[in-house]
Order: C-alpha cells, then structure tokens, then sequence
C-alpha cells in the first residue's frame, strides 16, 4: 500500500509505503510521483516513509531510479527517507538512488525527517 502527495505550501513531495509492495504498486507509485512532482516548485525536497515497508520487488528499482532522475530535472533539494526497521527497503532504495548519482539522508522517525527538512541541518 501507498500514499502520494504534494504538500504544495512546504513544497514537499511526501511519499509513503507500507506492508507489500507489489511490482503493479511500484509502478503506481512512480506514477503517482510523477504526477505530484508536477505541482512542486524547485528546490522542493522529497520525503519518504519506508517504515512499514515488509516486502519490496526487486523490479521496484526502476521505479525509484525513475523517480529521482525526474525529481533531478525538476530541481529538487534534498531527500530524507524514514526507515525505521525496514533495512532491506532502505538499502534498496539507497542502492537505486546512487545508481542515479544521488545520497539521501536516512532518519529513524517521521519526526526527525520533519525536523531536518524544517532546518536542523547540521
């Protein structure tokens, strides 16, 4: 299961997975992105919940490499993934993104991910 949405006034895209994902959900999910990316300024910054994640295709990888290289051409700043316990989720995920050249930031909680994005940047 997901969520998608674009927190136009933080200029945030947020997405959200859970349970399992499923290869139909992956590509849903690129879509769904894509889609939301649309109404984001650059400079806007992606944040992304992989704490309830219990299992992730393979093949999802193409999705998140989609994702970032399209977020890269509009602009975007940073990301921050909450991974929570969902090591395997964050690894691939991580693995993905510097396929496409690029690091996000990891956090153990919502709130921490809220808390560097609203500016507790070290």
């Amino acid at each position: 299961m997901f969520s998608v949405e674009a927190l136009v006034g933080k200029n945030r895209l947020v997405i959200r997975l859970w349970g399992v994902v499923t290869e139909e959900e992956a590509l849903q999910i690129g879509d769904a992105s894509l889609r939301e990316l649309e109404r984001l300024r650059p400079g806007f910054d992606i944040l992304s919940d992989l704490t309830g994640v219990t299992e992730l295709p393979e093949s999802g990888s193409g999705q998140i490499e989609r994702v970032v290289e399209a977020a890269r051409v509009r602009g975007f700043r940073r990301v921050v993934r909450v991974v929570g316990r969902s090591a395997m989720a964050a690894v691939r995920f991580q693995r993905s993104s510097r396929n496409v050249g690029h690091e996000a930031y990891l956090a153990f909680s919502l709130e921490e991910a809220e808390q560097l994005l609203e500016g507790g940047w070290t």
